[in-house]
C-alpha cells in the first residue's frame, strides 16, 4: 500500500490521494507574518513569478481541498505549539487556519481550521484572524 503523502525533498508535499502538490511550508512560515485573503493572493503570485519548486500554478485549495489535509489520526505542532491535524510531512509551527479559494458574498472568504477541523467565513481584508496560505497544485 502507498504512503499517501511524499516529502519530495524540494520543500513540496505530494498527496497521492488527491493528486495534489503542496508547499510544505504555509505563508506564516516562509514570511513570518499573518496574511489577510489580498495578501495571499500576492504570496502565490511570487511563489509563481519565482517558479517555486519548477511550477508556476501554485494557488489556494479550495474547500474540498484544504478540508482533504485535516486528519484526527495526524498531528503537528502549530506556531503557538497547540496541534493541527494533518500530515507530519509537512512542517510544524505555521499557522492553524488558511485561506481557500471559496469567495463569498460581503468581502468573506472561507478559511478553514487545521485546529479544530471544521470552516468558517473570514473577512477578505482582516489583518487579525490568524489566517495564512497552503499553497498546492495539481499533479496531473
Amino acid at each position: 500500500m502507498e504512503k499517501r503523502f511524499t516529502d519530495n525533498g524540494d520543500g513540496t508535499v505530494t498527496d497521492h490521494k488527491m493528486k495534489l502538490m503542496w508547499k510544505q511550508t504555509d505563508g506564516f512560515q516562509d514570511d513570518g507574518e499573518f496574511m489577510n485573503w489580498y495578501d495571499s493572493q500576492k504570496y502565490l503570485r511570487n511563489l509563481n513569478i519565482e517558479e517555486f519548486a519548477g511550477y508556476t500554478d501554485w494557488r489556494l485549495p479550495n474547500l474540498e481541498e484544504a478540508l482533504s489535509l485535516y486528519d484526527p489520526e495526524r498531528r503537528i505542532r502549530d506556531m503557538d505549539r497547540f496541534e493541527i491535524f494533518i500530515d507530519s510531512n509537512f512542517s510544524p509551527g505555521g499557522s492553524y487556519t488558511i485561506w481557500t479559494s471559496e469567495e463569498k458574498p460581503f468581502e468573506n472568504a472561507v478559511v478553514f481550521y487545521y485546529r479544530y477541523g471544521y470552516e468558517d467565513l473570514a473577512q477578505k481584508f482582516g489583518a487579525y484572524n490568524k489566517c495564512s496560505v497552503r499553497a498546492l497544485r495539481k499533479t496531473e
